[in-house]
C-alpha cells in the first residue's frame, strides 16, 4: 500500500451478540466510521438460524437496499433456502407484508416505513447485506409519550447511548437483545 492507504479499510472481527443466528464475528463497513468521509454503511450478514433481525418499523432519509442471497456465493440460488417476511409501506399505518422465498433485491427508498423483518424459515445459511446511502446508521422509529402522543426517535450508530452502557455509544452489536424473546410487532398489523 502507500499514498492511498486512507481509502483502504482492513476488516476487523466484530463480535456479534444474536443467540446464535448470526455467526459469533462479522465484518461491517460502518460508514464514517471505517473509512473518513464515507457516504455508504453495508454489513456483510451470514444468518445461521431463523430469527426477528429487526423487531420494529423504522424509516430512514435516505435510500436503503436490502439483498438476500444464498450464502454459498458460488450459487446464490442453489444455496438460497429461506423464507423472510418483511413489512413496508410509504406510512406506518398502510404497511404491506411482503414474503421472500427466492433471492431478492429491495429497494427502500428515502422515508419509506419498513420492518419488522424476520426470518421465518432457513435451511441453508443466507447472506443479507442491507446497503444504506449514508455516513453512519441510523433508524427513526415512532414512540409515544406518557400522555399517548407520538413522536419520532432515532437511533444512530455511534452517537446513541449503548442501552447497556451508558458511558458507550451504540454499535448494534445486537448485546441488548441477546437472550430476550423478540417482540411480535406483526400482529398489530391488518
Amino acid at each position: 500500500m502507500g499514498r492511498y492507504d486512507w481509502l483502504f479499510y482492513r476488516f476487523p472481527k466484530e463480535e456479534t451478540h444474536m443467540g446464535g443466528m448470526l455467526p459469533p464475528v462479522q465484518a461491517y463497513f460502518r460508514g464514517e466510521n471505517s473509512v473518513p468521509g464515507s457516504q455508504v454503511c453495508l454489513p456483510y450478514r451470514a444468518y445461521l438460524q431463523p430469527g426477528v433481525i429487526d423487531d420494529e418499523p423504522h424509516y430512514h432519509r435516505d435510500e436503503e437496499y436490502l439483498a438476500f442471497v444464498g450464502h454459498d456465493l458460488r450459487d446464490a440460488f442453489e444455496s438460497f433456502d429461506a423464507e423472510i417476511v418483511f413489512y413496508m409501506g410509504e406510512s406506518l399505518d398502510d404497511m404491506e407484508k411482503i414474503v421472500i422465498t427466492k433471492p431478492t433485491m429491495i429497494k427502500v427508498p428515502g422515508l419509506f416505513w419498513h420492518g419488522p423483518l424476520e426470518i421465518t424459515r432457513l435451511g441453508k445459511p443466507l447472506f443479507f447485506q442491507p446497503v444504506l446511502f449514508n455516513s453512519r446508521y441510523y433508524a427513526i422509529r415512532r414512540r409515544f409519550d406518557k400522555e399517548g402522543r407520538p413522536y419520532m426517535d432515532t437511533v444512530c450508530h455511534g452517537v446513541s447511548p449503548c442501552r447497556l452502557d451508558g458511558t458507550k455509544t451504540c454499535s448494534f452489536c445486537g448485546r441488548c437483545r441477546e437472550g430476550k424473546e423478540a417482540l411480535r410487532w406483526d400482529a398489530t398489523i391488518t
